[in-house]
Order: structure tokens, then C-alpha cells, then sequence
């Protein structure tokens, strides 16, 4: 995004500082993410002196919605702080890589699928009660429901952009997904 052009050059430090947000669940993969977004904005903005990524929060995006206070908010109250600010913010483009996961084959894999109610609802709401088919049990995979997530968020006006498989494009249990991705968006 810092790099896209889209953002006009004298708006970037505020964008920067105040309007950009970046979640990641996975240690790992939240300080790479970090020292990224960090080190483009310093090839931009040439401002010779390091300006955190203050946007950067640790955490499940579905859980931001689902619940005020994570697991970890007593042990890094710092990133619990910073949970609040995109909750608070009109945010209108989400622009996402999200997981893939379809749940446990066996009780043996110990994968199974997170619960969370309030998504999970909207999803039975939606796109399950629009869909022909029988078994629905892939419209409750992570990129199913960061598609339903993302549709809610940005509500009336916004912008999507998610890199996905191509299952719910003319998968049967996905047949109500796409009823609503042509009712909600133009």
C-alpha cells in the first residue's frame, strides 16, 4: 500500500503514523511484517530518524470483534492498547493474505477450526442460509470467514482485496458466498 503510488506522498507519514493497521496472529511472521511495512516507510519518507510501525498488533482479527481483551492483553498491554484503534476507525480497503483451513480430517489431526460466534453467526445468517447445498461445512473455513469478516467491516462502502484459493467460485457449498458477494458489492 506505502508503495502502490495510491497514497499521495505528503499524506504517507500520517497514513503511516495514524490510518494503517496490520494484524498477524503468528510471532514470527507479526515482526517480519513489522520490519517490512517499517523499512518501506523509511525508503519513502526519507526521514533519516526510525519511526516505529505503531499499527502493527499481535492478535486473531476475528477475535478483535468476538471479545474486548485477548489472552495476552495482561502480558502485552501495549499491543492490547493498540487492539482498540482499528476497532474505533471508519476503515474502508482490507487488503489480506488470509489462512486456509478446512478443519481436522480425524479427530488425530488436532486442527480443528477456531469457534467464533459472532462470525460464525453471521456466516449461518448469510451465507448458509442462502446456500442450496447440504453439507456447509466449508463455508466455516478462515478465508471463508475473512471474506464474510471483510464484507461486514467495511459495510456499505469499502474495497476488498484477498489473496484466496479459487474453491468459492463454483463450489457447491459455496453457492450462498457468491449470492452475497453479487448482493453486497457492485
Amino acid at each position: 500500500l506505502l508503495q502502490s503510488g495510491l497514497i499521495p506522498p505528503e499524506e504517507i507519514p500520517y497514513k503511516y503514523k495514524n490510518e494503517i493497521h496490520a494484524n498477524e496472529i503468528v510471532l514470527l511472521a507479526y515482526y517480519i511484517a513489522a520490519i517490512n511495512i517499517e523499512a518501506v516507510y523509511d525508503d519513502i519518507a526519507k526521514e533519516n530518524q526510525y519511526q516505529p510501525f505503531n499499527g502493527m498488533v499481535l492478535t486473531d482479527t476475528f477475535h478483535l470483534y468476538e471479545q474486548e481483551r485477548d489472552m495476552i492483553a495482561d502480558l502485552l498491554p501495549d499491543n492490547s492498547n493498540r487492539r482498540t484503534a482499528p476497532k474505533e476507525r471508519d476503515i474502508r480497503v482490507i487488503v489480506a493474505n488470509p489462512p486456509y483451513s478446512g478443519g481436522q480430517r480425524s479427530a488425530n489431526d488436532n486442527l480443528a477450526n477456531i469457534a467464533y460466534p459472532n462470525l460464525d453467526g453471521r456466516i449461518q445468517a448469510t451465507y448458509a442460509a442462502s446456500s442450496s447445498a447440504t453439507n456447509r461445512q466449508d463455508l466455516y473455513d478462515s478465508y471463508v470467514r475473512a471474506i464474510r469478516w471483510a464484507s461486514d467491516r467495511v459495510g456499505d462502502e469499502g474495497v476488498i482485496g484477498f489473496v484466496t484459493n479459487a474453491g468459492w467460485v463454483d463450489g457447491n457449498a459455496m453457492d450462498g458466498l457468491r449470492k452475497h458477494l453479487r448482493d453486497e458489492f457492485s
